[in-house]
């Protein structure tokens, strides 16, 4: 089987939406970086069906909290291919819980991951890209990224960080013709609510009384809700991506919503007017791409 000539470079694909992601993007004929922590350990299984799907597949280790992981891994797909046309910004983790529950070493492995990890991929792949002037970061966020749940008070702020960025880069990468665009899903029914880190400091919720266990009910309400609903269907995501690949330059919306979007894309629509007149009043309006 041959491939279209772009590359694509995926993180978090072990399981969830980045698993989803690799198999379309195979099916569609990209040739596909699968990347995913421990490789030759824990996730040696998951990594091996991967690589067995299609000649399109390769699968590198990559740790998004480890820079030398990060830089090793770019540079084995470089030298393979020349190029990364397109990063999708996947990885991610969900801490579930009240606030003052989680440690501060907790709340750093969230930021770790969910933002600073997404910052280390932007950092390395952007000079590549630099040099074709061509390129494309799709990066995985939520509607946690716009409002406000409770019980996911790291998982919130980190969504909201990477929010930032990825829109941060999308003017200032502009000039290049380098595209930086959001994919923001509902609640869907993967695996990242049951993985989810708890709070580790415990004795600071006993005073909470019932809502000390709200938490994890309202996690189990949401996984009822989700079970046959046409709107949390999670290949929603992956034909997202597909669709966005496949718009030039231009062509793509800043935000994309999947799924449930609780009012999400009303709010996106109301903030980009006032953020593109923010923009034009600071004589920064041409670094906003013209999407027609």
């Amino acid at each position: 089987m041959g491939y279209n000539n772009k590359i694509v470079l995926i993180t978090g694909t072990s399981s969830g939406f980045g698993k989803l992601i690799v198999k379309l993007l195979c099916k569609s004929n990209f040739k596909v970086i699968a990347t995913m922590r421990d490789v030759n350990g824990k996730n040696a299984e998951i990594a091996n069906k991967l690589n067995g799907l299609s000649e399109n597949v390769i699968v590198e280790d990559l740790d998004v909290t480890c820079s030398n992981s990060i830089k090793k891994a770019i540079s084995n797909t470089i030298k393979k291919f020349n190029k990364i046309d397109v990063v999708v910004n996947n990885a991610g983790i969900m801490n579930v819980g009240l606030a003052q529950g989680f440690t501060i070493s907790q709340l750093e492995k969230q930021m770790d991951v969910n933002y600073i990890g997404v910052a280390r991929i932007f950092k390395e792949v952007i000079p590549y890209m630099k040099k074709k002037n061509d390129g494309l970061f799709i990066t995985i966020s939520s509607i946690a990224g716009r409002i406000i749940f409770p019980f996911l008070s790291t998982y919130n702020p980190s969504k909201f960080a990477v929010e930032a960025l990825a829109e941060i880069y999308r003017y200032e990468l502009s000039p290049f013709k380098i595209d930086s665009v959001i994919i923001e899903p509902g609640p869907f029914p993967t695996n990242l609510i049951q993985n989810s880190p708890r709070p580790e400091d415990t004795k600071c919720l006993k005073d909470y009384g019932e809502l000390s266990n709200a938490a994890e009910k309202t996690m189990q309400r949401f996984q009822e809700f989700m079970k046959n609903n046409p709107d949390c269907d999670s290949n929603l995501i992956p034909k997202a991506i597909v669709k966005l690949i496949n718009l030039s330059y231009g062509k793509r919306p800043l935000r994309t919503v999947c799924g449930l979007d609780y009012g999400v894309k009303n709010i996106n629509t109301i903030t980009k007017k006032y953020q593109d007149a923010i923009l034009q009043q600071m004589g920064l309006d041409k670094l906003v791409p013209k999407v027609s």
